[in-house]
């Protein structure tokens, strides 16, 4: 049992529940020293840290504010330069919708004033051609009348000859003058 004796200092000292006002002075004095050390040396220090620590935070937090601000503000400028570009790209497309169009009518136009001369010039072309067969038939017409006068000149005048010789002029006619 020797293990679990006290030392005699110890037990001259006392029990813990008695008040020994050296000790205690002591220990109080001990204790103001090192209240005082502290303050002095690590004091300043533990509290310039932790406002350096306070200080840095708050910055990270307004740096964070600021960024944050910063990106809401260039999210906003995305999206209104997406909205500026897509309305950009609708007016674009309808400019070109409307240009095709314009386009189209003016071929339509084009075409349809060619296809117009082409009707007047073909329709041009047609009464000449019918104007030049006009006089050609006069022309044969009048012949025929010449040729035919002349034989009846030459004939006597009586009138069953004057026709025996029209239908004898007749039936020597090509069929293609008729």
């Amino acid at each position: 049992m020797a293990l679990f004796a006290v030392p005699a200092p110890v037990i001259a000292a006392g029990s813990l529940t008695t008040i020994n006002p050296g000790l205690t002075l002591w220990t109080a004095i001990t204790f103001l020293l090192l209240l005082g050390v502290l303050y002095k040396f690590a004091w300043g220090p533990i509290v310039k840290m932790l406002d350096d620590r306070a200080r840095t935070i708050h910055e990270a937090i307004d740096a964070a504010r600021k960024e944050r601000a910063e990106a809401e503000r260039m999210l906003a400028e995305q999206k209104e330069s997406l909205a500026r570009a897509t309305r950009e790209a609708a007016e674009l497309a309808k400019r070109n919708q409307q240009e095709v169009e314009t386009l189209r009518q003016e071929l339509t136009a084009r075409a349809r004033k060619e296809a117009d001369e082409l009707v007047s010039s073909a329709r041009k072309q047609i009464i000449e051609e019918k104007s030049k067969a006009v006089l050609e038939i006069r022309s044969m017409a009048a012949d025929l009348a010449i040729d035919a006068a002349s034989r009846l000149i030459k004939s006597s005048l009586d009138e069953k000859a004057q026709r025996a010789l029209v239908e004898d002029y007749i039936k020597q006619l090509p069929t293609g003058r008729a």
